[in-house]
């Protein structure tokens, strides 16, 4: 049986079905590519301002927008909006989670608020302060604090508490080794009694319009003790200050900008990866290991339920977080040295005293009162004792052999043994050094130096109290 096909037709079916196959890859390609973005991102679409924050006792997302329309879950549900009277907008309110309670706070400090059963309920008795926008929030001892912060034209270093049972806020006193600037939007984080601050900016007094960033000082406040450190330098080779989310885990910080950096304050590192492209990141917190957030695409904003990893691209960079500031500052030292050099010669000069000769503190043998002195003060040595140093006057620092000091104790006429001088030696030796180590609080080893004789190594010399004897004359 024969079949005869159009060739023409042949080819022309074969050309489409290579163009499908084409079309068909290209779209499976786009659809991998945009997965990340367009699978987690179809929960929740809107428009206009938002508050998003974890509620404590259900550890579910709350979003609301526009003060009217309220998202509960990870499903995004749509629940009633109850609230009693609040000043400003949600939008300008940020979250806590104190044991179950959530609490809303403004922004700029004053107004506090509290979620509770699905409501929103004012519990403060203060007022909008608008001070300290974009100051570093926390909560310790299940009080909640702001630190620094910008407003009414000033930037602040001021540390504030609400106090639940008055329902206002106080300032609380704090103690510093030395002055550190105010600052607004800093980073910071919270381990144990100890808080870090880090980073932010700072007025520019030659361009008020305009702000400047502060150095890469590091800042620990002991809650404690209300106690302020200055710990030293953080790497900041790829923190900048710009418009950054940090988000806090138990153990890290995260900060996403142009790359995704990873700070570990247990460990003291801070690794910086390469940042998977991401839409642009509008709030967002980590509960566990699951990050929750609202990210911007356009004009369009959306809900997401992800992970942290999600930011992570390759690594670029390990490097020790908080180094000692004399490691980074060693030439403004070595500046300091040099300058404080400079003023003790100039010193020396005034007073007319040679700059390079120290004063001695040592034993000085008086010729007038023909005594040994030490600071002044006349020493009793024993007769023996005594033989040996007025030898050491006419040997000043210089190696002496033993067969030298051995005839300082040899009885003229008399025919003991060498052991017996040698015995006699060792004793006034002994007392001596035991008696000087005393008196100048230097260790018995310290104040004598031995070495090889240089014509016949089977002898050794010493040295006896070097550059501590000397004589007025």
């Amino acid at each position: 049986m024969c079949i005869f096909v159009n060739v023409k037709l042949f080819k022309a079916f074969n050309y489409s079905l290579i163009l499908i196959s084409m079309r068909s890859t290209l779209f499976t390609f786009l659809l991998l590519c945009l997965a990340p973005f367009t699978i987690k991102a179809q929960k929740l679409e809107f428009d206009g301002e938002f508050l998003l924050f974890r509620e404590a006792k259900t550890k579910q997302p709350v979003l609301i927008i526009d003060d009217s329309l309220v998202y509960k879950g990870n499903d995004m549900k749509r629940i009633a909006f109850k609230h009693t009277e609040y000043p400003a907008k949600l939008q300008e309110y940020k979250f806590f989670n104190i044991g179950n309670k959530t609490y809303l706070v403004h922004e700029g400090c004053g107004p506090v608020l509290e979620y509770r059963n699905d409501s929103i309920v004012r519990i403060d008795n203060s007022f909008l302060h608008r001070n300290q926008f974009g100051a570093v929030r926390f909560v310790y001892n299940n009080e909640i604090y702001f630190y620094g912060g910008y407003g009414l034209f000033t930037f602040k270093n001021i540390l504030t508490k609400y106090n639940f049972q008055t329902r206002e806020w106080i300032e609380v006193q704090t103690n510093r080794e030395e002055e550190q600037e105010p600052r607004e939007g800093a980073y910071s984080y919270l381990k144990g009694n100890d808080l870090y601050v880090f980073g932010g900016v700072k007025k520019d007094n030659n361009d008020i319009v305009n702000v400047k960033l502060l150095d890469n000082k590091i800042w620990r406040l002991n809650l404690s003790k209300m106690q302020w450190f200055c710990e030293g330098n953080y790497y900041n080779k790829l923190i900048k200050t710009e418009p950054e989310v940090p988000i806090n885990d138990i153990k890290k910080l995260y900060i996403t900008s142009r790359t995704f950096s990873e700070i570990d304050f247990y460990s003291n590192k801070i690794n910086i990866y390469n940042r998977n492209y991401f839409p642009n990141v509008i709030s967002t917190y980590l509960d566990g290991k699951t990050l929750i957030g609202v990210y911007q695409i356009s004009s369009k904003k959306f809900f997401h339920v992800g992970d942290i990893s999600e930011f992570k691209g390759n690594l670029r960079d390990t490097a020790v977080f908080i180094y000692p500031i004399n490691e980074s500052n060693k030439y403004l030292i070595f500046i300091l040295i040099f300058l404080l050099t400079l003023i003790l010669l100039l010193l020396a000069l005034k007073n007319k005293l040679n700059p390079f000769v120290k004063p001695f503190k040592g034993i000085i043998y008086s010729t007038q009162k023909q005594a040994f002195l030490y600071k002044g003060k006349p020493i009793i040595f024993e007769k023996q004792e005594e033989k040996v140093l007025f030898y050491l006057l006419t040997k000043l620092n210089q190696f002496i052999s033993l067969n030298e000091i051995n005839q300082l104790f040899e009885i003229n006429g008399n025919t003991e043994t060498i052991s017996a001088t040698v015995k006699r030696r060792e004793q006034a030796v002994s007392g001596l050094l035991t008696k000087v180590s005393k008196i100048t609080g230097i260790e018995e080893q310290k104040l004598i130096i031995e070495q090889k004789n240089s014509e016949d190594k089977r002898i050794k010399d010493i040295m006896l109290l070097p550059n501590l004897l000397k004589t007025d004359s």
